[in-house]
């Protein structure tokens, strides 16, 4: 089995989450369930590019497996739930983690710079994204994106729905960076939107 899915944070994390809710043996046996889903998809995607696979590997299919499996044993609302609060309940120490960080002196300057880069860099084309930029400004992030390989593949398996958990994730990890920084977002594809708006910007004075 490939590594990266038994070292999935979420795959990791329905384990424990499932022993609460059911106990130690029942939560053994959908942690497999979802490891065998996750191997499936890998396999059924392994011709996908080098960009797009980290993307996939990481976060896309294993969330995917998760509520796949958890649809087994519970209704569908119920079970997007619970992967909700699996896939969110990861993401406020990566947010503090990067307040902290984000407290060196200016410091907070440089991220528009570093989230545009990061855009051509890992959400670009090659990895299945398709954006509408705006012109630079110094201090400034903004940019539709059009197209998302996270909401297209939720859609290929019939879980569109999934994909507003990704949103929510960006809106609690970068929503508060910074007291002098803005995440001014406002739709996204997988809240049915026309696109995500993304907009990041210094606030000044």
């Amino acid at each position: 089995m490939d590594h990266a899915i038994l070292r999935s944070p979420i795959l990791l994390t329905l384990r424990k989450t499932a022993a609460e809710r059911w106990g130690p043996e029942q939560a053994g046996s959908i942690y497999r369930t979802a490891l065998l889903r996750a191997e499936a998809l890998f396999r059924e995607n392994a011709t996908a590019g080098k960009a797009l696979r980290p993307h996939l590997h990481r976060q896309i299919l294993p969330m995917i497996a998760v509520y796949e499996t958890l649809r087994t044993v519970l209704d569908q609302p119920e079970a997007l739930d619970m992967t909700y609060g699996i896939a969110l309940g990861l993401i406020p120490a990566k947010a503090e983690k990067l307040r902290r960080i984000l407290k060196l002196p200016n410091l907070y300057r440089l991220v528009p710079g570093v989230f545009g880069s990061m855009t051509d860099r890992f959400f670009g084309a090659a990895a299945g994204f398709s954006a509408r930029k705006y012109p630079i400004k110094k201090g400034e992030w903004h940019l539709d994106m059009l197209r998302c390989p996270y909401f297209e593949t939720c859609k290929r398996y019939g879980c569109p729905e999934l994909t507003k958990c990704f949103c929510d994730s960006d809106d609690i990890c970068y929503g508060h960076m910074h007291q002098k920084l803005v995440w001014a977002r406002s739709k996204t594809l997988g809240k049915g939107g026309d696109c995500c708006d993304f907009h990041l910007y210094i606030r000044e004075g």
